[in-house]
């Protein structure tokens, strides 16, 4: 079952899972909207280019639960070997993969670990990681995505979910500190960073609809509440 997403679910059903689900709420003017947004700020993709983007987007918004340091807290079945194991700072993680190592043009893998990264926004964007000093607690072993992530990736690829080539690695806290000083010295006429909420509004909604079923004993939040409502109204983005 490793890698692990959560106790008894392993990140390749939960990677599933969030995608099944966020795509009941994308429509295809919402794609359409994706693709005119980009081209005006000079990034030329089709519909069926983007639908692949937000696909991969919220398959792997979790790769970075694959770090070493989470998955040592359990077993191969997926329950923890430790009361309360945390995945705290895996969006770290998953934006240095698409970053660093997806396949794609360096805006739009910008934009992906933008998304990655600010997909806990509600606790912790990147606005709250410091360009001088590590996270409190970070370790590196947490952003150490070879071993497991990698796996993960042979899995979607093993089910054709997605078609990238492409491994996960073992990334520094060196790498993270340069992605934030990058994002920090773009200037304000790089206006198309702003257009990563498009993807991720379907991160956001694949993630909390998923997760909120394996975790039914917790309250079900306000915001999973609306957007079980609006599935079943058949609303769309």
């Amino acid at each position: 079952m490793k890698p692990c997403a959560y106790t008894k679910q392993p990140l390749l059903d939960h990677s599933i899972g969030s995608y099944e689900k966020a795509v009941k709420l994308i429509s295809d003017s919402y794609y359409k909207v994706i693709v005119n947004r980009l081209s005006k700020v000079g990034i030329s993709l089709t519909v069926e280019e983007v639908k692949d983007l937000v696909k991969d987007a919220v398959l792997l918004h979790d790769i970075g639960k694959a770090g070493e340091q989470y998955q040592e807290k359990f077993d191969e079945e997926c329950n923890p070997k430790t009361s309360n194991p945390s995945f705290i700072y895996h969006e770290i993680g998953s934006a240095l993969f698409f970053y660093y190592d997806y396949d794609a043009d360096k805006k739009v893998r910008e934009l992906l670990a933008l998304s990655a990264i600010n997909h806990l926004n509600a606790i912790r964007g990147i606005g709250d990681f410091s360009l001088h000093n590590k996270p409190y607690g970070f370790q590196v072993s947490m952003i150490h995505l070879e071993k497991y992530g990698s796996l993960l990736l042979d899995e979607l690829k093993e089910k054709n979910m997605i078609s990238i080539d492409v491994k996960a690695k073992d990334y520094s806290l060196e790498q993270f500190s340069d992605m934030l000083y990058a994002f920090a010295n773009k200037k304000s006429n790089y206006t198309y960073l702003k257009l990563y909420n498009l993807f991720l509004a379907p991160v956001m909604i694949g993630d909390n609809l998923d997760s909120s079923l394996v975790r039914s004993s917790d309250k079900k939040t306000r915001f999973v509440g609306r957007l079980e409502g609006e599935i079943n109204a058949s609303s769309t983005l």
